[in-house]
């Protein structure tokens, strides 16, 4: 009798767990993403990529749950990467829970104000741009010893906020079979340290399919009792042009201000593609160009929120790419110096302004160069204190005409003191592996972090970026004039004799598009991208050195990071490896060393 009953039990429960299964397929069977994973801000994980080593555990991520630390008015990022399985995964969407302060009951990021003081949580799509024809070393690496270790594949750069279009990375989203796809989360932390206590904060990151949670990750964040300085301790310069007509519906005015501010939110200096740089001397408009040089456009009453509120611009380009603005002859040239050095010695003092005489010069023209320059110098008035710029490392033929030099391998450290000792000064430009990191779409995600590292290490004032929004072919090229699309087509230098440079002057991508209809995002703003972020979080970087340093010295800092970055610059040979690490995690690990020396 027991035996029987015992067969009778076991059917019934078999029958109900078929029940139960039957119940549930329409929920989970035909879900088809795979895996979920997180991972902090400084990899590329790229579409194909199904077997990561950093899949596993990471940095920020255990296996079950992220975790972040960081300061007041810090913006933290990490990754969330959905896999799909053997079929699409379709409707799919990501979101975070504000994280909530158990004790004051705050949350980070749950405010109606973006960029609000108590912080702001940002979720983007990330778009693929397929590579087939790897970058040529030109300037962007030395040999293939130093070259990006994946140069071919979907490679993930654009950050498309989920409120775009849908089918072009707004949600819901679809994963094709078997391939990754990655959400992008910045958050801003709080701004206000009396409103928003220190401690822990725990959120929730959710991945929905088909309108059903299929995975929630726990999110710790804890927040330091420090702030993180709205003013930079490491400068880059990024020049953009040729947006306004990428944005009909906007005013010129609305279009300046969402260049400079979504700059100035990543903690560069969005400067020299504007109507000031491009014309002689007016008063007029070097006036209404004051408050982005002083700060004042940067304040919550001009619409501004975020990092570097209240902070200005830190140099100022008379001219740009060799354009005549001082004019062609003496007279002219000496009259013009004058009213630039006049206006900024009243307004901008603390500005770095200079005449951008020439774009990588070549031997033909230093004649011109030393005539024009000894224009300047030989002034009777103001004008004799302009600077003169430009980009070349130094030259010693050059010497006594060019005051700033800006690199496009680096610069020599040994002859940075003498320039300096002239008053003058050496940046560097653009990005040549192994001695900084390169600009192009296969460069690791710290291409563009260590750059900061790099200036803080050896007291460098400037990074200087040609491009940021090249969404016209280059006037070089055969293509000149003509529209790119760069959603679709990763080559964004052709030059006369070849095409090369695959993302080469791309840090934004247009939110409208009305020049190829069908990559119309539907978006009146600018779009960040993989690239673009690594910036910000190598200028955070650097600032945080710098709080370090003022406790226990720069040579204590110094020592830390050369665990990462042990040497750069003209310490390096171009047919070398790179030096410096090219994994995220070993950054984030001597972040993590040097925020425990703030605390």
């Amino acid at each position: 009798m027991k035996k029987f009953t015992f067969r009778r039990k076991t059917k019934a429960l078999l029958w109900h767990k078929a029940l139960l299964v039957f119940i549930l397929l329409p929920v989970f069977g035909l879900a088809q993403v795979k895996t979920v994973w997180a991972l902090g801000d400084g990899e590329k994980i790229f579409r194909s990529e199904l077997n990561h080593p950093n899949k596993i555990k990471n940095f920020t991520w255990d296996g079950e749950k992220i975790r972040l630390k960081g300061l007041y008015n810090e913006v933290l990022a990490f990754q969330v990467i959905v896999e799909s399985g053997s079929e699409d995964a379709k409707n799919v969407e990501l979101s975070v829970d504000a994280p909530l302060h158990k004790l004051s009951g705050k949350q980070i990021g749950n405010n109606t104000l973006k960029y609000g003081i108590g912080g702001t949580i940002e979720v983007f799509v990330q778009h693929y741009l397929h590579v087939d024809t790897p970058t040529l070393p030109q300037w962007f690496y030395g040999s293939a010893a130093s070259a990006p270790k994946e140069m071919t594949g979907w490679i993930p750069d654009a950050l498309v906020p989920t409120d775009a279009l849908p089918n072009h990375e707004g949600y819901p989203v679809s994963i094709p079979s078997n391939s990754n796809q990655g959400f992008w989360i910045d958050v801003h932390l709080p701004r206000d340290q009396k409103r928003y206590p220190d401690g822990l904060y725990t959120g929730m990151v959710q991945v929905m399919e088909q309108g059903k949670i299929i995975k929630e990750i726990p999110l710790e964040i804890t927040l330091l009792p420090h702030y993180l300085p709205d003013e930079n301790h490491t400068n880059i310069w990024l020049f953009t042009s040729d947006v306004h007509k990428y944005y009909p519906e906007m005013s010129s005015q609305q279009v300046d201000n969402m260049l400079k501010f979504e700059g100035h939110r990543h903690r560069i200096d969005v400067v020299g593609g504007f109507e000031v740089n491009a014309l002689p001397f007016n008063q007029e408009t070097m006036d209404a160009y004051k408050p982005y040089l002083n700060g004042d456009a940067f304040t919550a009453a001009k619409g501004y929120h975020g990092p570097g509120q209240g902070a200005g611009e830190k140099l100022f380009p008379v001219g740009m790419y060799g354009s005549p603005v001082l004019g062609t002859n003496k007279a002219d040239v000496q009259k013009q110096s004058d009213l630039w050095v006049e206006w900024f010695d009243k307004n901008a003092p603390d500005v770095k302004y200079f005449w951008y005489m020439i774009d990588e010069p070549q031997p033909d023209s230093y004649a011109w160069i030393k005539e024009r320059a000894g224009w300047i110098k030989s002034n009777p008035g103001k004008g004799k204190l302009l600077s003169t710029f430009t980009t070349t490392p130094y030259k010693l033929e050059l010497d006594g005409a060019i005051d700033i030099w800006a690199g496009n391998d680096g610069l020599d450290l040994k002859e940075l003191p003498a320039i300096r000792k002239r008053d003058g000064d050496h940046w560097f430009y653009n990005g040549n592996r192994p001695r900084y990191g390169s600009v192009i779409l296969e460069g690791t995600a710290v291409d563009f972090r260590v750059n900061s590292w790099i200036l803080y290490k050896y007291d460098v004032n400037m990074h200087f970026i040609w491009h940021g929004t090249h969404w016209d072919h280059n006037r070089q090229g055969p293509k000149r004039h003509l529209h790119q699309n760069v959603f679709k087509n990763p080559l964004t230098f052709i030059g006369e004799t070849m095409e090369f440079g695959n993302g080469d002057g791309i840090l934004f991508y247009p939110g409208h598009m009305p020049f190829y209809p069908k990559e119309e995002r539907g978006l009146n703003q600018l779009l960040p991208s993989i690239r673009l972020k690594n910036i910000r979080r190598g200028q955070q970087d650097a600032l945080i050195m710098s709080m370090v340093e003022q406790k226990s010295g720069k040579g204590n800092v110094i020592n830390i990071i050369n665990s990462v970055v042990p040497k750069a610059l003209s310490e390096v040979s171009m047919d070398e490896t790179v030096p410096w690490s090219q994994s995220g995690d070993s950054y984030d690990k001597v972040r993590e060393q040097l925020l425990g020396l703030i605390e």
